[in-house]
């Protein structure tokens, strides 16, 4: 190739240097940005109400806290495991014959995304007990 303007583009060193200032820059925009400064209050929706349930609003009884912490111990495990066989292995791998699911491919993403699943649905669960006992 001719060292014409493609070869200096197409150069490791150019490239790795435009990376850089673009990381740079976007730092100097976070950092000149009032808009990153200020305090809101989020609404995330499921993930949100995953980690509400596992780190916040704990309850003043010690049976209704050791009730919660049980239940979100058991919807990691639950999500865990229905994550690895239930929808790895039987879902993406037999039933659909996904080939990035074949072995133990994707089960890691898989399980993560079950657990936070199956955290949401627990918390559901845990905020229906309260409700019933009228405790909320």
């Amino acid at each position: 190739m001719g060292k014409d303007f493609r070869y200096y583009f197409q150069h490791p060193w150019s490239r790795m240097i435009v990376a850089y200032l673009v990381v740079f820059f976007n730092f100097l925009i976070f950092a000149e940005d009032p808009v990153s400064h200020s305090q809101t209050e989020a609404n995330v929706i499921v993930v949100g109400n995953c980690f509400s349930f596992v780190t916040n609003k704990y309850p003043r009884g010690v049976g209704w806290r050791i009730l919660k912490v049980l239940l979100w111990l058991l919807a990691i495990l639950t999500g865990l495991v229905a994550g690895k066989f239930l929808f790895h292995q039987r879902l993406f791998g037999q039933l659909l014959r996904l080939k990035m699911f074949r072995e133990d491919h994707g089960s890691w993403m898989t399980m993560f995304f079950s657990t936070i699943l199956f955290l949401f649905i627990f918390s559901h669960i845990y905020n229906t007990i309260l409700l019933m006992d009228g405790n909320m």
